[in-house]
Formats: structure tokens, sequence, C-alpha cells
């Protein structure tokens, strides 16, 4: 080989190196053992399967940004495959059917509140983690609960969406929606979002929720689901009461809608999102690596920038500054976590009448 084809093939290897050297994480050297070790297993499942609807965490093009980011962080190649499906609800419903039947999960990762995760925990469905092991400079003991069988990803801010360009009134207390001029103007779920809460002995209890949703069955003049905001920033509603969580209302008050949430100063709640691994999982390696990407700085920037929510607990948090805005005007939280769902057992049990309530306009 002539001298001057040498030089040139070596310093095209060490361009090469450079940039392989230049694309690995930044922060490569600071993977702990525990960490090194299951980027190895992921690296070795090769594959992760994720299902929820298309408007959680970006749906299909979240996915497909996650797949990019996590493989460039932790120097993988895994490939995922998104499936789209129903509520949250059902998919949970389908990975417990499947455990009972010791057959594989459908999805290697769980995404639901309390109420979708509370019946898995406890069927004994999901995994034990210690989620600190892998990352304790980023996962603090209360992101985890139940011995690391779920943990916290995003953060919910239960009230109500409205229409704050055709709203007759400004609403403040979940009280206003009961006045006249919201009468035939407002929506709710079929499934009694929110109220299932309020229903809880130490918050508003049986009597007095029972009472409002009668009351409100009379200035309802639809059911729809949480995900159907737009239908508020059209107006074909004025306002669903209550919401699921309140990113619906940033989406489209970024796409310049005229719609808003309120958080009642007599109902506010602050709910989580949260990640499970099922026993079952096929690929549970690759999804604890998903999962911990999504608690690192740049997967809860995909977070909020697909779903406009991601974990307040964190120091560069969008919801940090939303949350702090509502408790300067005097808003004050219910904090729904699952420690306090799992030890109200009598949620369940009224929340079957609060869907009669609503439903038949009983």
């Amino acid at each position: 080989m002539k001298p001057k084809e040498f030089a040139r093939r070596v310093i095209a290897t060490s361009l090469a190196v450079a940039g392989l050297t230049a694309a690995a994480p930044a922060f490569a050297q600071n993977f702990n053992d525990a960490l090194k070790t299951l980027i190895a297993d992921a690296g070795k499942e090769g594959k992760l399967i994720l299902g929820w609807s298309n408007s959680g965490l970006g749906g299909v093009q979240g996915a497909r940004r996650a797949q990019d980011e996590m493989n460039r962080m932790f120097g993988t190649n895994i490939k995922i495959d998104f499936l789209p499906g129903p509520d949250m609800a059902r998919v949970a419903n389908q990975i417990m059917t499947e455990f009972s039947a010791g057959q594989k999960a459908h999805v290697d990762i769980i995404l639901g509140a309390a109420t979708q995760l509370a019946p898995m925990v406890k069927l004994g469905v999901l995994r034990q983690i210690d989620w600190r092991s892998y990352m304790p400079e980023r996962i603090t003991a209360e992101m985890s609960e139940l011995d690391g069988r779920v943990m916290r990803v995003v953060t919910g801010l239960t009230g109500a969406t409205y229409n704050s360009a055709l709203a007759p009134s400004k609403p403040e207390r979940l009280e206003d929606f009961l006045r006249p001029e919201w009468k035939g103007r407002v929506a709710s779920t079929p499934y009694a979002a929110g109220f299932d809460v309020l229903v809880a002995d130490d918050v508003w209890g049986e009597a007095k929720t029972y009472d409002y949703v009668r009351k409100l069955t009379k200035q309802i003049s639809g059911l729809i689901r949480c995900g159907d905001a737009e239908r508020i920033a059209t107006g074909e509603y004025l306002a669903l009461v209550m919401d699921c969580t309140g990113q619906d209302s940033l989406v489209w008050k970024e796409k310049g809608a005229p719609i808003d949430q309120m958080l009642p100063l007599d109902a506010a709640q602050k709910r989580y999102y949260y990640f499970g691994i099922p026993k079952n999982a096929p690929y549970p390696a690759a999804a604890t690596l998903y999962s911990l990407y999504l608690m690192t700085p740049e997967g809860q920037k995909m977070a909020f920038d697909t779903w406009k929510t991601d974990l307040h607990l964190f120091p560069e948090s969008q919801m940090a500054k939303v949350t702090g805005e509502f408790e300067k005007k005097g808003v004050q939280y219910r904090e729904i976590t699952m420690n306090w769902w799992m030890q109200h057992p009598e949620i369940d049990q009224k929340r079957a009448e609060l869907i009669k309530i609503i439903t038949t306009k009983e």
C-alpha cells in the first residue's frame, strides 16, 4: 500500500472512531454497575412492545422518538413496536387475563393511573423493581411506590376543561357548573372521571358526591371521553365536568384554541400516571430500560413535548410551573397516589353507583 493511501485510511479510521465517541452518551462513564448490566440484558433482547392510546406519550411518533433517543443514550439497538390500543383499563384487563392464563403479555409496559394499576397489584401481576438502584441521582424514594411495583412517570391534574371564549361565566368551583346558565351546555364522562376520588370517605364522601352528581346530570347534555377535548374547543360542549387530567387542554391551547382547565378550589386533584412491568412481559429488561429513559431529562422532555405533561417532582419539570401557578390562586390538591388509592376500597364499591347516576340520569 502506498504511503499516501495508508495515511488516508488512518485518518478516515480516526475520524470514524472520533465520531462514534462523540455519538456516545456524555454521561456513559457514570452508568453504575446495575445499569450497565441492565443495558447489556436489554441489548440482548433487542425489542420492546408498547401499547396504549395514540394520545399517550405521542403514540406512534412518540415511540419512534423514544426509540432513537433511548438507543443513542444507552448505546443499544432496541426496536420498539407500538400497538395503538384501547383505553388503559382494557389494556390492563387484557394483561391480567393473559397472566392468569399463563400466557405472555401482549405488551411489555402498562401505562395507567391508580384505578387501572391497583387491580394488577392485587393480582400480583407486576414485577418488583429497585428503580433507584439504576438512577439514584434521578429517581427518589417517593417516585417508586408499592415496593417498586409501580413508578410515577408524569403528573396529571384533575378538574374541569372548559371553553374560555364561550363560557357564560368563569368557573372556580364545581358548584359553579350547577348555575342555570350552564344547563344543557355541559358534558361528563361515562366512567365518572374525577368523581371517584370525591366519593372517598376522607374527601367529599358518599352523600355529598351523590347529591352533586345527581344535580349535575340535570345540566349535562352529553357524555364524552376525556380525550375528546376538541369537542370543548369547538364549542359543541362548553365544559367537561370532570376531566381525567389537564394535558388535553394544554394540547389544544397550544394550537390556539380557546380552551382552559379549571382546578376547582373545592375538589382539585393531583394524580399520577405510572409505569408497571408485568411479570409475563416478553422483553422485561428492555421495558425497564425504556422506563428509565423516560425518567431522564430527555425522556421527560419527550413526555411534555408529545403529551403536555411530565413529572412535577423533577427540577426541570414544566408541570411544576403549572401546579405552582394554580397554588398561587389558592388551589389545594388532594394527592392521589397508589398507596392512597389502595387504602380506599370504598371507591370501587361506590364508583358503579356514580356511573349509574351519570349514564341513566337517575
